[in-house]
């Protein structure tokens, strides 16, 4: 039987299947979820929405007897990109250390300053330190709102350095005054708006690491 979930904050759709023991592809895919999927996108819900997770079906491995046999689950863990740059060059050859659902990771950026760093599905939130300089930040992971929100936009601004203030909501100056830096940047025009082509400019330029 089929279950729904009702999106808690910090909730992704990797996460939800990962409960259920699920992969997520599998759970996004399902008919019942062919709504939400013209809403939102597998790792950006919002508090309310619901997820149907669909059944589990059985399956059946057909292998030899008198052998050691190992499975390995497909699907986990998943990949935390994030990419450290400073005014504008990246960061490369930082080593880093990532602190998150119990455990500590370890690696250095590569030359485009990119961390890719593998976590289980399940985890919300971490601190993310750079060895050499001390400086650390904290994370969470799931609780990026939709980019035509002003919530959304604040925050994708936040995450690329332009806006150092509280997620709001609220379209205040220290809003309009970071996405008029990031227009200029993006050669978009400098009007301080969230218009079509700045929310769909910041998004792409959130969203696009490369591949790990």
């Amino acid at each position: 039987m089929s279950i729904r979930h009702i999106v808690q904050s910090g909730d992704t759709v990797e996460s939800i299947a990962f409960t259920h023991g699920l992969f997520w592809e599998t759970v996004w895919n399902a008919d019942e979820n062919a709504e939400l999927r013209k809403l939102r996108e597998p790792n950006i819900l919002v508090p309310g929405d619901v997820v149907v997770v669909p059944a589990k079906r059985p399956g059946v491995v057909t292998v030899a007897t008198g052998k050691l046999h190992r499975f390995r689950r497909r699907g986990v863990p998943s990949v935390l990109n994030v990419r450290l740059l400073d005014d504008g060059v990246p960061r490369a050859a930082v080593a880093w250390t990532v602190e998150a659902g119990g455990r500590t990771v370890t690696g250095t950026t590569d030359a485009d300053g990119w961390i890719h760093c593998y976590l289980m599905p399940d985890v919300k939130a971490g601190v993310l330190r750079l060895d050499a300089t001390g400086e650390s930040w904290e994370f969470d992971i799931g609780n990026v709102a939709p980019p035509g929100t002003t919530e959304g936009v604040q925050t994708r601004l936040h995450n690329l350095g332009y806006y150092s203030g509280a997620i709001t909501g609220r379209f205040d100056e220290a809003t309009i005054e970071a996405l008029r830096r990031f227009q200029r940047d993006a050669e978009l025009p400098d009007t301080g708006a969230a218009d079509e082509a700045t929310v769909a400019k910041l998004d792409a330029y959130e969203r696009t690491p490369p591949p790990p």
